[in-house]
């Protein structure tokens, strides 16, 4: 499952993965051409942040707006 995420200033791409599996296609696209700030993928890893998405596991999406904001001021 691919989405946008809407925030006051930012449009974050959000990609839900069901399993482990982090080949993420369609959202690697979409961040080589749309170069947003930050990318964002759920599924059921450790919390992780990489340079050009953070990983949060499915349980703990309730922090993803704390997380974009921080990866954002970085």
């Amino acid at each position: 499952m691919n989405d946008l995420v809407e925030m006051p200033e930012l449009i974050i791409p959000l990609e839900v993965k069901a399993e482990s599996n982090l080949k993420a296609k369609s959202l690697k696209s979409y961040n080589e051409k749309f170069k947003p700030s930050v990318s964002v993928r759920t599924a059921k890893v450790n919390y992780r942040k990489e340079d050009w998405v953070i990983n949060i596991t499915l349980w703990g999406i309730e922090a993803f707006e704390e997380e974009v904001r921080s990866f954002n001021n970085n």
